[in-house]
């Protein structure tokens, strides 16, 4: 859902998406091997671009068929996987999709189509908005005027009633359909608009088509629940004097006098100019969601500001957030398509037909009856402050063409169909709230929904068979989700209590000895952690410490990395080498400790572990050190 300036955190951690697979020429409908894709046949079919009026000429949806692996016995069924966004190319992502349902992909065939507007499927490129420059506001209007007569055929009925023309090019009867986050919204409408056509239905990440709050307080809600529920499970934040939002919000109105401006590096080591005030701080805490990196740091750094006027951690976590490029390629993502269908498909506070002046007006009203209304409705922040933030979709369409053949994604009063479906949530979760996920179940009659502990924004992919994505492989092979107590098992976010700035600040963790040796290790614990926290936020390969000093990683499934002086703390460096085995959770550390203390260390603990401890050995000024503590 919100997703303008979240194209830094929606793929958090994930490796860049690789274009669409290029085909060689070939007549709509015929079927190619796709250039740079093993064993996959690509095609197109062309379809009118607006039903109701053909002589507004066509476009051809395309798409990648991966066949099933065992070709000696008959293939069980085709499950198609849909990307979110909306603008999301599927084909892009084909990697999570293929990794997700491999155990199923010998007796079956997996079906990726790029929605009209994006990928192959001739991706709407609206230069101002695709660039990010500009007034964001004015691009819409100006990407709505670019597409004419056509800004109202983007939308996700016409999308599903395509990928409905693909199944029957390709004689597929039925599919096992997965969507995660927009991929969900696409998803329910396929199964309301062509129920005959789903075996089964799996929602990762799922919101509501029809009913939705234009303010979406549901994930206000959310938000506050999750950082609650996210500083309750673990020990040390537990254990700090009042509740978290209390001193978040204590944080707002230090920012509303003083904001915060300054310099920072972003995860990639480019030094930014940033301020933090409260708007920014609301949306620092909406894209938390995203990954565990503002969830675990938020909190601390705003203490450091506060109690100790640090404010290096909090700038940093704003450099890191804030997304500073473009939207990229627009063959792997479109803001054009993106606009389009929140426009048609999404609430909006003002008549969708009326004249753009009179929707100003409208918007207005309807932020003036808000603040009379419901003060509290984005507590912990004013509406005012929250409507100031980087988020732009309560506003962004109000200069977006009319549309002249609206056509609804779900059509009122039209029932959903009877048919298995399964839908995931993180508990972590305010970009598609549990609260929403679990509307969206409650439409289907034969729903199994699971809300998947100390999960974030989508459950199943880059699982790594931890549990969702197990239960989704279960659910397709069997119409069934079976045992699904281990989404009770996934590991709490390992909170950050503080941000000392030298040695002698540093509290030694339980477990190490209150003395200088004890204070080595944790602060070296934490310069690893901190490395590791920093990587979820990457793009490229090198990064810097809080303090200074430097690192690269490379890898994916494993994940190392090479550290140069790096300092959490001021007056200690660390170097050495760490390995993250992100397929079992291992971490290892072999590090060299300089500065105020010498010493060589070996850190190890599992990342999947709940309250997870981790194991420090070797030497810290000539002395040797074996023990064990609260993994950073």
């Amino acid at each position: 859902m919100l997703r303008r300036l979240l194209l830094a955190s929606v793929l958090i951690g994930l490796p860049a998406a690789s274009l669409p697979a290029a085909a060689t020429a070939a007549p709509a409908g015929d079927l190619v091997k796709c250039r740079d894709v093993p064993g996959a046949l690509c095609g197109s079919v062309t379809r009118p671009l607006d039903p109701a009026r053909p002589a507004a000429g066509s476009i051809d949806i395309a798409f990648e068929l991966h066949p099933a692996g065992d070709t000696t016995r008959p293939v069980l069924g085709t499950i198609v996987a849909v990307e979110g966004g909306p603008g999301y190319s599927t084909t892009a992502s084909r990697d999570y999709y293929l990794e997700l349902f491999a155990p199923l992909l010998e007796r079956r065939a997996l079906l990726l189509v790029d929605n009209r507007g994006t990928g192959a499927s001739t991706a709407i490129d609206c230069p101002g908005l695709q660039s990010y420059e500009g007034d964001y506001n004015h691009e819409v209007a100006a990407c709505g005027a670019q597409l004419g007569g056509s800004s109202d055929v983007w939308g996700t009925a016409f999308a599903a009633d395509d990928m409905a023309a693909v199944l029957d090019e390709l004689a597929i009867d039925e599919v096992d359909l997965y969507g995660d986050s927009y991929g969900t919204f696409f998803a329910q409408a396929f199964a309301v608009r062509h129920p005959e056509r789903v075996r089964a239905l799996v929602l990762d990440a799922a919101y509501p088509v029809e009913d939705q709050d234009p303010w979406y307080r549901d994930l206000n809600r959310a938000m506050v629940d999750a950082f609650e529920t996210m500083c309750a499970r673990d020990p040390g934040c537990a254990a700090i004097d009042g509740d978290i939002i209390g001193r978040i919000r204590e944080l707002a109105d230090a920012l509303a006098d003083t904001p915060v401006t300054g310099t920072a590096p972003d995860a990639d080591r480019v030094m930014h100019e940033v301020t933090v005030d409260p708007p920014l701080l609301s949306y620092l805490m909406g894209v938390a969601t995203y990954g565990f990196p503002v969830y675990r740091e938020l909190d601390a750094a705003g203490r450091a500001w506060l109690e100790d006027g640090d404010p290096q951690p909090l700038l940093r976590i704003a450099a890191e957030q804030i997304y500073w490029g473009d939207a990229g390629p627009v063959e792997e993502f479109s803001e054009g398509l993106y606009v389009a269908v929140i426009c048609n498909d999404y609430p909006q506070h003002w008549d969708i037909t009326a004249p753009r002046e009179v929707r100003f007006d409208e918007y207005r009203q309807a932020v003036t009856d808000l603040k009379t209304s419901e003060p509290d409705a984005f507590a912990p922040f004013t509406v005012r402050e929250w409507l100031a933030s980087p988020w732009t979709e309560f506003r962004s369409c109000r200069g977006w063409r009319s549309p002249s053949n609206w056509v609804p994604p779900v059509a009122p009063g039209t029932a959903y169909p009877d048919v298995p479906t399964l839908v995931l949530v993180g508990d972590l979760d305010s970009i598609t709230s549990p609260e929403g996920a679990g509307i969206a179940a409650g439409r289907f009659p034969n729903a199994t929904f699971l809300e998947v502990e100390n999960a974030f924004h989508v459950t199943a992919l880059a699982d790594y068979s931890r549990c969702a994505s197990d239960i989704v492989v279960r659910f397709v092979r069997t119409l069934a989700a079976g045992n699904t107590s281990c989404i009770d098992d996934y590991n709490e976010v390992r909170v950050l209590e503080q941000f000392p700035r030298r040695l002698g600040a540093v509290e030694p963790a339980p477990g190490t000895g209150p003395g200088r040796k004890g204070r080595v290790v944790t602060a070296a614990g934490h310069t690893v952690g901190d490395m590791l926290t920093r990587w979820w936020s990457m793009y490229g390969t090198k990064g810097a410490g809080l303090r200074g000093g430097r690192f690269k990683a490379t890898g994916w499934d494993v994940a190392r990395f090479e550290l140069h002086r790096l300092r959490f703390v001021e007056n200690l460096w660390v170097s050495g080498a760490a390995r993250w085995d992100r397929r079992t959770g291992e971490i290892v550390a072999r590090l060299e400790v300089g500065g105020k203390a010498t010493g060589r260390l070996v850190l190890r603990w599992n990342d999947w572990d709940p309250l997870a401890e981790a194991t420090a050995t070797g030497r810290v000024d000539g002395k040797r050190v074996s023990w064990t503590f609260a993994a950073p």
